[in-house]
């Protein structure tokens, strides 16, 4: 999303305040800002307990809240809590009712007295939360901002009915009253009745579970330690559950009971994450328990709950889906957070690169541990690539106050970026000085919320260093270095210059202070040198006993920069062999096609498998040699990766005489990688595409994605029922890719049949939520072009009848959608 700048506001609100809880405030350019009470800080939250149950035709939740909480500072005779959309029946104190306003967003509540900051008062409010009737806006990364969840409230699909709830960023309080703002912490507990077939969970610890002897059953659930309302968690389903300990402590992983014999090949790991972070960061995991689950239909890939991280169903695998991906990064992730976003909370909004930033950089550490430095660089280098793709759009401050929407903050930016920088902050400062710096931060605020400059102080503290200087040209200010690098030699005096200049547009990006490592390759003899980049153009001067073989700036690849490198061809050959997975990905991409098949063998031969997959992919877009194609062959055959064999077989399928791997892409399609067999698969279609489509039909059960695409693209109208079929009762990620597959296999059929597949993207259509929405107004709109382009075609009357009237219900459709 576009970040439009606005003006940001800050209100103090006395106690005595009794105003209307909405204000229009005109500033110098006229800009109506809508006040919101919740910014401030009257109250002061100390404990919630909530008492819920839920109906399940209305998808509502029928609760009870009793709220502890004192002044912030000054005495005040009343308390404003956020509660979106509710129906409140009662508001009372020990019995009395107390007064109060309720606009459907703010609860206005006037207190028996006046409350002095060293007070304490516990309130009850007896309400139904509506978040159905919510007209609500999620963001790119969170879609959806309803706060609870019913799925197949009704039991008719075919998926499991649950119960799940997101908090983040401000929709806690479209389930419970309470102050939604990342900066108030609260302790909780929460009973959940629910009928007796369904598992609950939530944050900290099940204390008790009572029989209500009626075919329910009330859980008691409850943590122990501040953590801020964002964070707060219910879920309610079928799931099975798989226990591990680490230290002691309960370690759980909730799935559906299809996927609960793989539940440890999927999470298998956290014990061991558990104690890699605990230990690198000197500060051991600091909740109750930790507890993952997997949910139908998630509005986010997932969430960072306390103790009870909730995750889509794109993490539930069986055991083939899992030879040839994990999804470990996510899982590291969201661990990553206990301790930075859950442990230390962003203050505001504005500091969300505190909590997603350090997460992001969770992945990386987990990589580097679990993987290896190759495997993580190579994840470093997606993460570099996401931000500047996302740079061509938009570059804004890493840490910023004027976004016109918070959810604008969940962006490339408080993830990729901020993630790259604190592998910066790592490298300049050293493993020792950054790790024990993330050690002081966390126990100075730990069960607290921080600004950007208690990471800051944190890290000086430590270092005994003034870090300003990073800290306002990477978290403070936009954009990032672009930086020309040149060479020259000095024959006579035995010199090896190396001029580096930063083009970027200093008006609006700064010139950056720039440390970095360059290493001088003379035969294998390499020395690494530190220089420090601080003006616009330099030149660096190096003594040499010869004239080099390769000069590689920024060494270790740290830098969060576009490097424009004009270094001599024969250095970039020379570089396929360096010790770094960047090394090679760049010798790679800079070579030209001529002097690729120079790299290409030892490219092909590398140790790390992602440079073999990297250079098969960079060949399959030239011409193909007879030689490579030998060696890419045997590696379709033979490599112990299965990303190198199935990259290898897209390649072959891409060769001229392809017919003389008929048999190989056949036999391939009996592999247990689905990769390599949906490849194959794939290649065979393109030979004999009857023998595919006979061979997709024992893939639809295991391999129904794949089954799915070659039908998109070969099949004919007799497989219009199975793909609609399908289409109509997948969910989630499933259904995303279906109903692309499905726009593609509607776009090669004959108009009768185009019209008669269309009602079945209209149907996905009306009962789109969360990131479907979208997903179904693209899809929409990519079949509504196709059929206005063939009605035109058409001479039959009601076939052209038939065709506006779909055309209007598309129209009606998206209008709907937006």
């Amino acid at each position: 999303m576009e970040v439009i700048f606005a003006l940001a506001f800050a209100f103090f609100v006395g106690a005595q305040q009794k105003e209307s809880l909405t204000q229009n405030i005109q500033t110098d350019n006229e800009q109506e800002v809508i006040y919101n009470p919740s910014e401030t800080r009257v109250s002061d939250l100390i404990h919630t307990k909530l008492n819920v149950r839920f109906d399940w035709p209305k998808r509502q939740l029928i609760g009870q809240a009793q709220i502890t909480a004192k002044p912030y500072f000054h005495p005040t005779n009343q308390i404003i809590l956020d509660a979106k959309g509710f129906d409140i029946n009662a508001v009372t104190m020990a019995g009395d009712s107390l007064d109060y306003k309720y606009d459907q967003r703010f609860l206005t509540i006037e207190l028996p007295k006046t409350y002095n900051r060293n007070e304490t008062y516990t309130l009850d409010i007896d309400y139904v939360a509506k978040p159905y009737e919510l007209k609500t806006k999620g963001s790119v990364a969170i879609s959806d901002a309803k706060g609870l969840y019913f799925v197949n409230h009704d039991g008719s699909k075919d998926i499991p009915q649950q119960i799940w709830t997101q908090g983040e960023t401000e929709a806690s309080s479209c389930w419970f009253p309470t102050i939604d703002s990342p900066n108030e912490m609260m302790t909780q507990e929460i009973y959940m009745t629910v009928n007796n077939k369904y598992t609950t969970l939530s944050n900290g610890l099940l204390l008790s579970s009572v029989d209500n002897a009626n075919g329910t059953r009330t859980d008691h659930w409850s943590q122990k330690l501040n953590h801020t309302p964002y964070l707060a968690m219910m879920a309610v389903g079928e799931f099975s559950i798989t226990s591990d300990k680490w230290r002691g402590i309960d370690v759980d992983y909730y799935l559906e009971e299809d996927y609960h014999p793989y539940a440890r090949q999927i999470f298998g790991r956290t014990p061991q994450m558990l104690e890699h972070f605990s230990r690198l960061l000197g500060v051991d995991y600091p909740w109750e328990k930790y507890a993952q689950i997997v949910v139908r239909e998630f509005v986010s890939g997932a969430m960072e709950n306390t103790t009870a991280v909730i995750y889509g169903d794109f993490v539930q695998m069986t055991e083939r889906e899992l030879i040839d991906d994990h999804q470990e990064d996510i899982i590291a992730h969201e661990l990553f957070h206990h301790w930075f976003g859950d442990l230390v909370t962003c203050e505001s909004w504005a500091n969300l690169p505190l909590n997603e930033s350090f997460a992001t950089y969770g992945e990386y550490l987990w990589r580097e541990e679990g993987f290896g430095r190759m495997e993580a660089d190579q994840h470093l280098d997606a993460d570099l690539r996401s931000y500047l793709n996302e740079s061509r759009r938009k570059q804004v401050d890493m840490i910023r106050f004027d976004y016109e929407d918070k959810e604008d903050m969940f962006d490339s930016h408080s993830y990729a970026k901020g993630g790259r920088i604190l592998h910066m902050l790592r490298k300049y400062l050293g493993d020792d000085a950054f790790f024990n710096g993330l050690k002081k931060y966390l126990k100075d605020n730990a069960y607290q919320s921080v600004e950007i400059h208690q990471l800051r102080i944190a890290m000086e503290a430590i270092c005994g260093e003034d870090l300003n200087w990073f800290f306002n040209q990477w978290f403070l200010s936009s954009g990032h270095p672009l930086l020309v690098v040149d060479y020259s030699y000095d024959s006579i005096n035995k010199q090896q210059h190396v001029i580096l200049e930063q083009i970027q547009d200093l008006e609006k990006t700064p010139l950056y202070r720039l440390p970095m490592a360059i290493d001088i390759y003379e035969g294998k003899n390499v020395v690494r040198y530190k220089i420090e980049m601080n003006k616009k153009k330099q030149t660096f001067v190096f003594d040499v006993d010869q004239k080099v073989t390769n000069v590689v700036v920024d060494s270790e690849h740290m830098l969060l920069a576009e490097i424009f490198d004009d270094k001599p061809i024969q250095w970039w050959t020379q570089q396929i062999d360096g010790p770094l997975y960047m090394d090679a990905k760049k010798a790679l991409e800079n070579v030209s096609e001529q002097d690729l098949t120079k790299v290409a063998e030892k490219a092909l031969s590398h140790p790390y498998w992602g440079i073999r997959e990297l250079a098969i992919a960079k060949l399959e877009q030239e011409p193909k040699k007879e030689a490579i194609t030998k060696k890419v062959y045997d590696l379709a055959q033979n490599d112990k990766s299965i990303k190198v064999r199935a990259q290898a077989v897209s390649y072959l399928s891409k060769i001229e005489n392809i017919d003389q791997y008929y048999k190989l892409f056949e036999e391939f399609t009996k592999e247990r990688s689905m990769a390599i067999a949906e490849e194959a698969l794939l290649a065979l279609a393109s030979i004999d595409s009857k023998k595919a489509l006979l061979i997709a039909q024992s893939f639809e059960e295991e391999m129904l994605s794949c089954a799915y695409e070659v039908y998109s693209i070969y099949a004919g109208k007799e497989k219009l029922p199975f793909l609609q079929k399908h289409l109509l009762t997948s969910s989630g990620y499933d259904r995303y890719y279906f109903s692309g597959y499905y726009v593609e296999y509607l776009k090669k059929q004959p108009f009768e049949v185009l019209l008669e597949g269309v009602p079945s993207l209209i149907n996905i259509a009306q009962e789109a939520t969360s990131w479907m929405v979208w997903v179904s107004e693209r899809r929409l709109e990519a079949v509504k072009a196709h059929l206005t382009k063939e009605i035109k075609k058409v001479n039959d009357k009601p076939q052209r009848d038939k065709a506006e009237s779909l055309l209007s219900m598309i129209n009606t459709q998206l209008e709907l959608l937006k």
